[in-house]
């Protein structure tokens, strides 16, 4: 095994450890969205207060997973940045 490999597999262990979560897949949701404003659309009928309630809480799921992916972008980026320009 290479020089100080052991210490590196315990870094990369303990830096996905301490990771923020990546969200799960958001195309269902985003397929479900497309789905019933087109299902409205063919139908010709304003939606209910339902369907926006319904809408909106999976927008807004989305737009919090979007968020976390961000954070988790930006949670990696700085961790290379310290790990390779670190002194």
């Amino acid at each position: 095994m290479p020089k100080g490999y052991k210490d590196k597999i315990k870094l990369k262990k303990r830096l996905k450890r301490l990771a923020p979560k990546v969200p799960d897949y958001t195309c269902p949701d985003i397929d479900f969205v497309i789905q019933r404003i087109e299902s409205l659309h063919q139908k010709g009928k304003p939606p209910s207060k339902l369907n926006v309630k319904v809408l909106t809480k999976k927008l807004e799921r989305l737009r919090s997973q979007n968020e976390n992916l961000r954070d988790s972008g930006k949670y990696w980026y700085d961790k290379m940045c310290a790990y390779v320009f670190d002194d």
